[in-house]
């Protein structure tokens, strides 16, 4: 079931996690189709439990954005696309982090976008 957070202009708004998940999925049916390669970044340090033994893991820096995705342009097909892709409630803000990593990321010539719906990012695939 969704969660809403409230109803805005009539419509009911998606949480952060909610929009993640549907990113989320939606990326990951059109790598089974072909489509592009794509993988969810997460930032941090994690305790990965294997049986009887524990480990810290550590994850991408602070500021990385949430989704990489590789993928062809429209019009070239050998030149790739390299997009991150930072998922936002329709009210969430970016922190410092990740406007340096978006500065980064730029300098770098790579593509950079903040998504708040799944209709923006099949836009953003569509380019």
């Amino acid at each position: 079931m969704t969660r809403l957070n409230k109803i805005q202009n009539g419509k009911p708004t998606l949480t952060e996690a909610e929009i993640k998940r549907q990113t989320g999925d939606y990326l990951e049916c059109g790598m089974n189709q072909g489509k592009w390669y794509f993988d969810r970044l997460n930032s941090g340090e994690f305790i990965e439990v294997r049986g009887g033994s524990r480990r810290r893991v550590k994850g991408c820096r602070e500021g990385t954005s949430d989704f990489f995705v590789l993928t062809k342009t429209q019009s070239q097909s050998w030149i790739p696309r390299i997009i991150f892709i930072e998922v936002k409630s329709e009210r969430g803000r970016m922190h410092p982090e990740q406007w340096a990593f978006a500065k980064l990321v730029a300098e770098q010539l790579a593509e950079y976008y903040v998504v708040r719906s799944i209709e923006e990012l099949k836009d953003i695939l569509r380019l």
